[in-house]
């Protein structure tokens, strides 16, 4: 048995492998793996195996017929039932569907019925309610002390609220000449009711109770006192944090559910909260916080605006409360707060900017001992006159440009403060744009006007027109660059600060025009110190050389000297000129130091070739000049000065060489005249001809 047990184990491998079936057979067979193997003997064993297989075969396929014939008989046996149970269902469907039917018409009779019995009951209700009010009312109307217990039972409170509700109701429609006693007693009632219902209400802390109790007060005069009582009393210890906007944020977070709870229109418990909030603390809060600053306009402004701010912020978070019907409700609450400080809020700011730029600016000229010149009352021209009038001893104040990027800076800073402020300070957009023009009239005033303009100014008359006996100062250039860096600033503020609060109003253009102007102004008045200063530097290189280079520099008698030597003229020269080039490189750039650069090459091209041509030269003195011409590094003169130096058989050849292709051939020849050997003599070149 256990044989066939293990032989049963190996045909139910899964997955089944029949090589690997056979391979064990025959290790089983020929004894476990010996290695004598006799063939037949295998032969015979794997024939027996077969025949065991076939039989083997033969009994599962026997069960396999007795299992599926159970099975053909359980399936049988399920249909059956499952036919049964379908028509159960369908029969409890059918019975569902006339229960739904009898449901339906009961439900029409009750309603029917209850339709009845309300029009039988409602009229009864009334004809006792009438008849309660008419024995309450005699009870009144008789001159006697109440004896209901309705009005007798503090504990019956509520029900004798109710009552003397609609008694007062009545006794109003009665004629006062016929009534008035009792209409006074179901007011003193009334009255005396009232303030127990109050009284009560504040007392207790059972919302289910307060709930009723302020129910029936909805109906009484004195509600808003309940509503006043209850607002003051949630507010009792909320304001802890010393940050008013969270703690009234927090108390409506808080109190809203109790107020929903309790409340029969909690909106406009709501309302009345957040009303006395705002005209409570934080008014209170404010005008405190004000108070301080009354006489330091910097700090009253940006607690204004600090304030201002948060509440708008906190106007937003209170939208989600539905506090009023009017959907302005929190705008018109919050102006009603700030409508005292924004009254006056354009004159403060005005007077703020004036002090902070006019001390600003007079600090710093104070520092550099300088008494500034009065540039507004006769302007520029007043100016002009009286520094030309000292022309021939001109100030240049010991190289100092009068500007001043952090001056500039804080002005930029403080009109910035301005202009946001401005743009939640000053109302509707319009307003805003005519503020923000205002301050911008300022920032020009003071930013230009008294001090890049003045700056300029100053820097612009220290440029002399006549011929510099010595170095000229070169102050203009950092008066360029300081100009070029706080403008920088100011036309980035003015796309970032400025032009946002007039855009699309009818003061952008205008606005604008005034940048340009200025702007315009200021381009003006740099490029004339410039095309001055340039000048000037030409002047004095021309005086350098003609007083320093001698006649007989360019002919020496000897030759003891040394042709790596530059000439005394040339040093001071070129040393000049790379120290101006330097600031200049330092002062503008771009297209800008282009247009600088070359046009003072040009003339000093010309100022040197003028001044080269003023000399004659032996060939000595001809190879010195190259030296100082290379040290110039000015363009075509090198070529030209080689003309100097080359062998008088070689001047054809040279006259041709292409660096010298774009020179005109008279200013070529009469540099050729230049030489010792050649001047006085004329010479026909070949390349002439």
């Amino acid at each position: 048995m256990s044989y066939f047990a293990t032989y049963i184990q190996d045909l139910e491998q899964d997955p089944f492998d029949a090589t690997d079936f056979v391979e064990i057979l025959a290790w089983r067979i020929n004894g476990n793996g010996h290695d004598d193997t006799d063939a037949a003997h295998l032969m015979r064993k794997f024939e027996e195996e077969i025949g065991s297989l076939q039989m083997l075969s033969e009994q599962f396929q026997g069960k396999l017929n007795i299992l599926e014939q159970q099975n053909n008989v359980e399936k049988q046996n399920i249909r059956d039932d499952l036919t049964v149970l379908h028509d159960r269902n369908a029969n409890a469907v059918e019975k569902l569907k006339q229960l739904d039917s009898t449901m339906q018409s009961v439900f029409t009779k009750v309603v029917h019925l209850g339709d009845q019995l309300e029009s039988v009951h409602a009229p009864r209700a009334r004809a006792f309610e009438a008849l309660q009010l008419m024995k309450h009312f005699e009870e009144f109307l008789a001159d006697q002390p109440l004896h209901s217990p309705i009005f007798t039972d503090p504990d019956r409170l509520l029900e004798s609220a109710e009552m003397i509700q609609k008694l007062s109701s009545i006794s109003q429609e009665l004629a006062r000449d016929k009534f008035a006693n009792v209409q006074m007693r179901i007011a003193h009632k009334y009255e005396e009711i009232e303030q127990l219902l109050i009284e009560e209400f504040g007392k207790s802390h059972d919302r289910k109770k307060m709930h009723e109790i302020a129910t029936i007060l909805s109906e009484f005069r004195r509600y808003s006192k309940c509503l006043e009582a209850f607002v003051e009393r949630v507010q009792s210890g909320a304001f802890r944090s010393g940050i008013v906007f969270d703690d009234i944020l927090l108390l409506c977070e808080k109190t809203k559910p109790m107020i929903e709870e309790i409340f029969p229109k909690p909106q406009q418990v709501m309302g009345k909260l957040i009303l006395n909030l705002f005209h409570g603390k934080l008014s209170e809060t404010l005008r405190a916080k004000l108070q301080e600053f009354e006489q330091d306009n910097d700090s009253y402004l940006t607690v204004l605006h600090e304030y201002y701010t948060k509440t708008l912020k906190l106007q937003t978070s209170l939208q989600k409360f539905k506090c009023d019907s009017d959907p302005n409700f929190l705008k018109i609450l919050t102006n009603s707060v700030f409508a005292p400080y924004l009254k006056d809020y354009n004159k403060r700011e005005q007077q703020h900017i004036q002090l902070q730029c006019r001390q600003s600016l007079d600090r710093y000229y104070e520092s550099k001992n300088h008494q500034k010149r009065n540039i507004q009352s006769g302007g520029f021209q007043e100016l002009k006159r009286d520094l030309q009038a000292r022309l021939l001893s001109v100030e240049n104040f010991g190289g100092e440009t009068f500007l001043c990027e952090e001056v500039a800076i804080n002005i930029l800073q403080e009109s910035k403060n301005a202009f946001m402020r401005c743009s939640v300070l000053s109302g509707k957009k319009d307003e805003i744009a005519k503020m923000a023009s205002t301050i911008f009239g300022l920032l020009l005033n003071y930013l230009y006007t008294e001090h890049v303009d003045y700056a300029i100014e100053l820097a612009l008359t220290g440029i002399s027109t006549a011929e510099p006996k010595a170095e000229p100062p070169s102050n203009f250039f950092g008066v360029v660059q300081q100009t070029a860096a706080i403008t920088h600033l100011f036309v980035k503020q003015f796309d970032d600060s400025i032009h946002p609060l007039v855009k699309e109003t009818s003061l952008e253009n205008e606005v604008i025009k005034k940048r340009d102007a200025t702007l315009q102004h200021v381009e003006n008045r740099i490029n004339i110190g410039l095309e001055r200063q340039i000048n000037i530097i030409v002047m004095y290189v021309r005086f350098v050389l003609n007083t320093e280079q001698k006649k007989t520099d360019f002919r020496p008698d000897s030759d003891s000297f040394s042709i790596t030597d530059i000439s005394k003229a040339c040093q001071i020269v070129s040393k000049y000129i790379k120290r101006q080039g330097d600031q200049i490189k330092q002062s503008v750039d771009g297209s800008n130091l282009t247009t600088i650069m070359s046009e003072l090459g040009n003339r000093l091209y010309t100022t040197i070739l003028n001044h080269i041509r003023s000399f004659t030269y032996n060939e000595p003195g001809g190879m010195l000049l190259l030296t100082d011409v290379k040290e110039y590094n000015l363009k075509f003169l090198p070529a030209l000065c080689n003309l100097l130096v080359v062998k008088p058989e070689n001047l054809d050849q040279a006259c041709a060489a292409p660096t010298l292709g774009d020179i005109d051939r008279n200013l070529i020849q009469s540099f050729i005249q230049l030489r010792q050997n050649i001047k006085g003599t004329k010479r026909n070149l070949g390349i002439f001809n």
